[in-house]
């Protein structure tokens, strides 16, 4: 969806958002991190799968360990799935707020 929809500008838009996002929640947590949980209603409302929307970030990561190459460590790998886990727990987390309104 994300390549076959919105304008370039668009997108880029998105993806710059996306990383600043991640690398707040993956530092310091100032507020960028919260794009994420606010983005999951957006992309709710958009018919985006929630699946598909955590696969977004992992995507991410794989295109960063295709660029880094053989840089590509194991503890960055860790961390990374650490990471993607966190963020697959808050769109959960969400998923269950919204259960438990309805």
């Amino acid at each position: 969806m994300f390549r076959t929809e919105g304008s370039e500008p668009v997108k880029g838009s998105m993806l710059s958002l996306a990383i600043e996002a991640i690398l707040d929640f993956a530092g310091e947590r100032r507020g960028h991190f919260r794009l994420i949980e606010s983005e999951v209603f957006s992309h709710d409302a958009y018919g985006t799968p929630r699946e598909l929307f955590v696969a977004f970030f992992a995507v991410i990561a794989d295109c960063l360990r295709d660029i880094v190459g053989e840089q590509w460590s194991d503890e960055i790998d860790a961390a990374w799935h650490k990471l993607l886990g966190d963020i697959e727990a808050i769109v959960l987390q969400q998923k269950h707020l919204v259960d438990a309104r309805a």
